[in-house]
């Protein structure tokens, strides 16, 4: 199914192209693009990039503020979760389409200031997280236990050679306990367990070092994720991508790595 951002964008270039150009494989002649790609646009299949988008607008003498913020809008899919939750699969679906995401691309990267990200969580840590009490949600129930399992499936891919997975926490998220000491125990040995994978990267941000307006994201290969309580949104941008990408980087100069990230997390689990 056609998302309906890129429904609106594809409506509106084919309504500005045809009393110009009678058919797709005119305009393709007219900008010197193969005729499927003006196609695939149209249907929706394909979003334009900047300098696409700015070629058609010229072709056509179209309002350039009109049509990028329909590109904008067309790069940002919000994904509700009680709509997700009321799905055939529901939640734990939810993260089987994030598996399958992850699976597609050859970085994955999820930073989380607060908190283990959810690539290296142990089933406890996860459950703790998932059913504090005062955790804000919309969500009457959540199907925690096809979650926790869904989560752990995704965990297959710290395991998969070609794919460059980097987990990164600000050091908070060593010490912030969501259950019991003895589940963060657990939790800290496991992320020295991983650490040794030849997959995984693990920077962990120093506390006097952290940026305290980032929030936590995951960059794919194409793509930014950021999910909140009710809702994650998907964004395709490439110079939003882009952005994140250099955040990441920024994360990584002034991050903990190799043995010194391992000392701070033995001495964490230590003083729990």
């Amino acid at each position: 199914m056609t998302h309906p951002a890129r429904a609106r964008l594809a409506e509106r270039l084919r309504t500005l192209r045809a009393p110009l150009f009678r058919s797709g494989s005119a305009l393709a002649r007219h900008l010197g693009w193969q005729q499927s790609k003006v196609s695939r646009i149209e249907l929706g299949q394909q979003l334009p990039s900047r300098d696409d988008l700015d070629q058609w607008i010229d072709a056509v003498g179209a309002d350039p503020e009109e049509l990028h913020q329909l590109l904008d809008e067309a790069h940002v899919q919000t994904v509700s979760n009680r709509a997700q939750a009321r799905g055939i699969h529901g939640l734990p679906g939810a993260q089987d389409d994030l598996a399958a995401l992850e699976r597609a691309s050859t970085l994955v990267a999820e930073y989380q200031p607060h908190m283990v990200p959810g690539l290296a969580q142990t089933a406890a840590y996860a459950r703790g997280w998932l059913t504090q009490t005062d955790r804000p949600t919309t969500l009457d129930t959540v199907d925690v236990d096809g979650v926790i399992e869904a989560r752990l499936s995704r965990q297959g891919l710290l395991y998969q050679p070609g794919h460059h997975v980097v987990i990164a926490l600000g050091a908070g998220g060593l010490s912030n306990i969501h259950s019991d000491p003895d589940v963060q125990r657990q939790q800290l040995g496991h992320l020295q367990v991983i650490a040794e994978l030849p997959t995984v990267e693990l920077l962990v941000e120093p506390t006097n070092a952290a940026m305290a307006t980032m929030r936590g994201f995951e960059l794919l290969d194409d793509r930014v994720i950021l999910e909140d309580t009710d809702s994650s949104r998907h964004l395709t941008d490439p110079p939003v991508i882009a952005r994140f990408a250099a955040a990441l980087n920024a994360v990584r100069r002034r991050a903990l790595t190799s043995s010194d990230a391992l000392t701070l997390i033995r001495e964490i689990e230590r003083s729990l």
